[in-house]
């Protein structure tokens, strides 16, 4: 059974960044009607979002968050025993993005590193893979960044530049006094529900000319928000019934900022108070694995600073993929959101 309870496992620190360029619900007025704008902004909850510029991918986010939560730390990179990126927009198709992030970082060779493919559950999973891993042999001390941002794809329609955002987190998980409870659940049963079919093996793009067609995601909304409104809330159910805990017993519930309706809807039936529900989607949109810590970071910006919350934490999406890890964390190291330009200017281009 993937649950799980990490006892001596922290969470110490946690950063995210975003671009400097907004989209705005009212930038898409020559694209889109005035009843179209209200109708997806009440639907979504986006009013703008955040977006790469033409040289800055994910990992350049990442990068950001990562450099200055190891500064606010006071850690040096030679104290990082494992870097793991959760991405589905990698820099190149090999190698893993991570083993740029580590040469950028200036981490040792006995640091290892490596890509998880996820999509919006990949904060949770990260987490779980993370604290696994501190504690055997000598790995004390690890950098768990999450990230999307897919800038190229032209026929991308405007509604989906935004509603997904483009984000980059940072969090570092240690040994020592903590604890962190996971559960994960997967289903591949509907894993065409959300996807993108070409580009790879299965379909690789026969048709230069038909690249970004063939390269653009699909989703099934039916299939997702269903999904959403029923696997999460008995998700919650069974975390409750089987860590022995309740609604009462976190500061806040941090969900995947999917849409406002998925999780009004998710709200309601696990009855979260809304004054214990951060929702941040408004103004930076879907940013995919990177929309947990997000949301934590736009929190703490309005809590006293010498707080310690205990949180919930909830992703879900691609795979069919979703669970929920619990953790404390001090406010004073969440650091506010970052908004940077930065870019990694020596990038292999072939």
């Amino acid at each position: 059974m993937a649950s799980a309870v990490f006892e001596g496992v922290a969470v110490t620190g946690m950063s995210c960044a975003v671009p400097v360029a907004v989209l705005k619900a009212t930038d898409c007025a020559g694209r889109l009607s005035a009843e179209e704008i209200e109708k997806f902004v009440a639907n979504t909850g986006v009013k703008q979002c955040h977006v790469v510029h033409e040289e800055q991918t994910c990992s350049d986010l990442c990068f950001v968050a990562a450099r200055r939560l190891l500064e606010h730390k006071d850690y040096e990179p030679a104290t990082i025993d494992a870097l793991i990126l959760v991405t589905q927009t990698p820099d190149y198709m090999q190698p893993a993005t991570a083993h740029i992030l580590h040469k950028r970082l200036g981490l040792r060779q006995d640091c290892i590193a490596f890509d998880i493919n996820l999509g919006c559950s990949g904060h949770t999973f990260g987490l779980h893979v993370a604290a696994s891993m501190l504690g055997h042999g000598n790995m004390k001390r690890i950098l768990l960044l999450t990230g999307d941002g897919d800038r190229f794809n032209p026929v991308l329609p405007i509604k989906d530049r935004l509603l997904f955002g483009h984000a980059g987190s940072a969090t570092l998980l240690e040994t020592g006094a903590g604890r962190l409870t996971t559960l994960l659940r997967s289903d591949g049963t509907d894993y065409p529900a959300l996807i993108v079919a070409g580009g790879q093996s299965r379909k690789p793009v026969k048709d230069p000319s038909t690249y970004f067609e063939q390269t653009c995601g699909y989703m099934d909304g039916e299939t997702i928000f269903g999904f959403s409104i029923t696997k999460i809330p008995k998700c919650f159910k069974e975390f409750f019934e089987m860590f022995n805990c309740g609604v009462g017993d976190f500061d806040y519930f941090v969900l995947h900022q999917a849409n406002v309706m998925i999780l009004r809807q998710i709200a309601k039936k696990v009855r979260i108070p809304d004054d214990k529900m951060p929702i941040a989607m408004d103004r930076y949109g879907n940013t995919s694995s990177a929309s947990v810590p997000m949301t934590i970071v736009d929190l703490c910006e309005t809590l006293d600073r010498s707080r310690v919350i205990r949180l919930a934490t909830s992703g879900f999406g691609i795979g069919l993929s979703w669970g929920i890890a619990a953790f404390d964390i001090a406010a004073s190291d969440v650091l506010p959101m970052i908004e940077t330009d930065d870019y990694f200017r020596d990038a292999y281009r072939g």
